[in-house]
């Protein structure tokens, strides 16, 4: 699947990035829009996304993190994920504080899943889910 780059949500006049369209949980009409980052090690997003895909985090394990300069708290938990036609559980971090417009895709419930191919030069995404 090829993606063209886009802006970040709420960014005017910004750099196109490598973004994705992930639906979370069950709902198929709740998508996220994240940031596929190749140095990040978890996938995270915004908390208000696990109450809208009825996801339970209140006995999920937490974690302390750092993301784009400030600290927030994650709620770690499985969740089913999808993209495109592609579905796959993996650990997600909810997150309270999150002062982002987008979700962030990581190694540990992404890239392990995905053969991910940069284009930058051409302003261009290319996934293919891993064959297990």
């Amino acid at each position: 699947m090829k993606i063209a780059y886009r802006e970040l949500p709420h960014e005017i006049n910004g750099w196109p990035r490598p973004l994705l369209d992930v639906s979370v949980g069950d709902a198929d009409d709740l998508r996220v829009r994240c940031l596929v980052d190749s140095g990040a090690m978890n996938t995270l997003l915004p908390s208000w996304v696990a109450d809208l895909a009825g996801i339970d985090c209140a006995d999920a394990p937490t974690k302390a993190l750092g993301v784009a300069g400030s600290g927030t708290k994650a709620r770690m938990v499985p969740t089913l994920l999808t993209v495109g036609d592609h579905s796959w559980e993996a650990e997600v971090g909810f997150c309270d504080p999150w002062p982002h417009g987008w979700g962030l895709l990581g190694q540990l419930s992404f890239f392990r899943y995905f053969v991910v191919t940069f284009r930058a030069a051409d302003f261009e995404l290319e996934i293919t889910p891993v064959q297990r």
